[in-house]
């Protein structure tokens, strides 16, 4: 059982130990939620924005450490979809399963398999969860990505037609497979979590590959155009969009503000498409 208030736990997710910082709030329980921490790995600061959030919805909290020395950027930020080489591992071996696992784990220390569970991930920890929602049999309610810097784009094949993994679709699966992945991907529970000031093209924590650039000068541009490039895709395959807009007003990267906007329980929810 998890404990009620604020704990740090450890847990054996696939082999892998993590500590998971947790907080349960007293009285009936609705939910899960896993929080992710951005490129800081200040899990027990993430956990702590939450509390009040955890204590209106009645979330048990849950925000694991990927630590740096061993999940660099491109097995944290990206997915671990990739080598070091910047081949694509087995699916089996990619960073992106942990959601699950956690979520599943959670279940088990409060004995009850039924609980439903959320997702929500800022900045570094909204690319994770990009990638988990384009890539992952996941079964949350809503994977909420919060002021990303990238995202896995709804597009197949390389650029400039499309866009490779991690960036997109591309080279992940084969001929046969490739549009119901993409229909699921669009149809998936995601919600993109803007704020509204986190327009600033020259931050020093704004990731600046080639690929990034390609998305848009800055997080809140290219977050909606994500979002629009989805909404379109799906109008053109005529199928299931899944995907909703949120913006949390005059509020800039800080996942402190977003998580305590009055907007994130739209976009837990998912209402609010613009």
């Amino acid at each position: 059982m998890i404990p009620s208030g604020s704990a740090m736990l450890h847990a054996t997710l696939d082999g892998t130990a993590f500590e998971v910082y947790t907080y349960k709030p007293d009285g009936a329980i609705n939910g899960i939620l896993l929080v992710y921490h951005g490129t800081s790995r200040t899990a027990a600061h993430y956990r702590d924005h939450a509390i009040d959030l955890a204590d209106v919805a009645g979330f048990v909290v849950a925000a694991p450490l990927f630590d740096k020395e061993r999940f660099a950027v491109h097995d944290y930020h990206y997915g671990g979809l990739l080598d070091d080489s910047g081949d694509l591992k087995p699916a089996r071996r990619w960073t992106t399963r942990f959601v699950k696992l956690l979520a599943d784990w959670m279940r088990a220390e409060e004995a009850n398999t039924a609980l439903p569970y959320w997702c929500w991930g800022h900045s570094a920890g909204g690319q994770f969860l990009s990638r988990a929602a384009a890539f992952e049999p996941h079964g949350a309610e809503r994977i909420v990505v919060a002021n990303a810097s990238t995202y896995v784009l709804p597009l197949l094949g390389r650029y400039p037609e499309g866009e490779a993994v991690p960036y997109g679709m591309g080279g992940v699966y084969i001929a046969a497979k490739e549009h119901e992945k993409l229909r699921a991907y669009l149809g998936a529970p995601v919600t993109i979590y803007l704020g509204t000031e986190d327009d600033d093209p020259e931050d020093p924590q704004l990731t600046m590959t080639v690929e990034a650039q390609r998305q848009g000068a800055h997080r809140k541009n290219r977050g909606k155009r994500t979002f629009a490039l989805g909404r379109r895709q799906a109008s053109r395959l005529g199928c299931r969009f899944g995907w909703e807009l949120v913006y949390a007003p005059e509020t800039g990267h800080s996942t402190f503000e977003m998580i305590r906007s009055m907007s994130v329980i739209r976009a837990l929810e998912g209402g609010g498409s613009m």
